[in-house]
């Protein structure tokens, strides 16, 4: 009977450990894919490479640099404001459908915080590049590459 009952409580660790597995790769799994529609719902097409993954922390308190990149936010209809002190993922993606030769290749970043994409970028990591909103088709020549955790 013993043996039976550590039987049965190794079967259910083991169940439960492939089942916490299971939901890690379909939870990231399901993230991506909200990334991608995000993007898609902006127009914008990616590359069939896996997103590079990055935490990211929204400060409680904005900077120079955390302001000026909501401002790029807001121009998308999108706000950081309500996530500051939260932490998240940045996912970045290449981007296949710039509509400009850029010179660079060109990549799209979203933020996910508590598993929903809720900001992102179009950008370039240049020293000349650009960045600017997910609802912009061009850079504009006043464009800068603003800095967020890189």
């Amino acid at each position: 009977m013993k043996h039976l009952r550590s039987i049965i409580i190794t079967a259910l660790i083991s169940a439960s450990i492939i089942s916490a597995a299971v939901y890690t790769v379909f939870s990231r799994e399901r993230t991506e894919e909200k990334c991608i529609l995000f993007l898609f719902g902006f127009g914008w097409e990616i590359g069939a490479d896996q997103p590079v993954k990055e935490n990211v922390n929204i400060p409680a308190v904005f900077d120079e640099v955390y302001t000026s990149y909501n401002k790029i936010q807001l121009e998308a209809g999108l706000d950081l404001v309500p996530y500051a002190g939260k932490s998240g993922m940045r996912y970045t993606f290449l981007v296949t459908n710039y509509p400009t030769d850029a010179g660079e290749p060109v990549y799209a970043d979203v933020i996910v915080i508590d598993g929903e994409p809720v900001a992102g970028d179009i950008m370039t990591v240049s020293i000349n590049g650009f960045m600017h909103s997910l609802t912009k088709n061009t850079p504009s020549p006043t464009d800068t590459s603003s800095d967020i955790n890189r």
